[in-house]
């Protein structure tokens, strides 16, 4: 049954920003797709609360406390998973940290904060996860990119710089690891409503202006993207990989 394609039963899945947010629903969702799951986040509190949801679905949960800017922290994550859950298949390196300031006001430790967590996690959660699942010939990585990754936006050079990258990184993972089975994909959202973004949503007026902009009409929420999160880690995206899919209720569309 075509159905069955998009289960993830006995497949154990690795998401780093898993505490709130994007990350949270995407674990969550995984979780419920039958896999069994490694939360990794600075915030212990959040991970414990949502890893008694996903036992409570029948799964078992690993809570990994970890700062992904610090490599040597990403890698011992990525060992923790294995040892604590037996394999890793499903990688979704999900933490970041928002970023907003005029070009020329950005400084040095500007540079260094928003690059070491928004691409340095992306970048050392893959290169730690893929030596496993290049070594296994099988498994999907799900990068998170934004609207940055396509248009620039007032702001946001630091920000759209590391989101871009994420971009290429997808591709040219996706291309590298292709023939070992390995398969890497990247989800750009749009305008999602979380605890990061609601500093700029809540503003009634720049809402105005991204609904006016959004064929759908609406502010996306983190449900929104896992249903894809989860196709993009199934069987059923078997043919699937470099891609950049933007879940954005037509925002670069309009």
């Amino acid at each position: 049954m075509i159905l069955d394609q998009f289960r993830l039963d006995g497949q154990v899945a690795l998401v780093t920003g898993a505490s709130r947010g994007i990350g949270r629903a995407i674990a969550r969702g995984l979780a419920e797709a039958g896999a069994d799951v490694a939360l990794a986040s600075r915030t212990v509190a959040d991970l414990e609360t949502l890893a008694a949801e996903i036992e409570g679905l029948g799964r078992r949960a690993l809570v990994l406390p970890t700062d992904v800017g610090d490599p040597a922290q990403v890698r011992q994550m990525v060992e923790r998973t294995v040892a604590g859950l037996g394999r890793l298949d499903i990688v979704v390196p999900a933490a970041g940290i928002p970023f907003r300031k005029p070009a020329v006001d950005l400084t040095e430790s500007d540079y260094e904060r928003v690059f070491r967590v928004n691409f340095g996690g992306v970048l050392f959660t893959c290169l730690a996860a893929g030596r496993y699942l290049l070594a296994q010939r099988r498994g999907a990585v799900i990068t998170i990119g934004s609207l940055t990754t396509a248009i620039g936006l007032p702001g946001r050079a630091l920000y759209g710089a590391t989101k871009g990258a994420i971009g290429l990184l997808t591709r040219t993972l996706a291309v590298e690891w292709g023939p070992y089975g390995v398969r890497v994909n990247c989800i750009a959202p749009g305008w999602i409503y979380t605890d990061l973004s609601k500093g700029v949503l809540d503003d009634p007026a720049f809402r105005a202006q991204v609904l006016a902009r959004t064929p759908l009409g609406r502010i996306g929420q983190p449900q929104d993207l896992v249903g894809l999160a989860v196709f993009l880690a199934s069987p059923a995206a078997a043919f699937i990989t470099g891609q950049i899919i933007f879940a954005d209720g037509g925002y670069l569309a309009g």
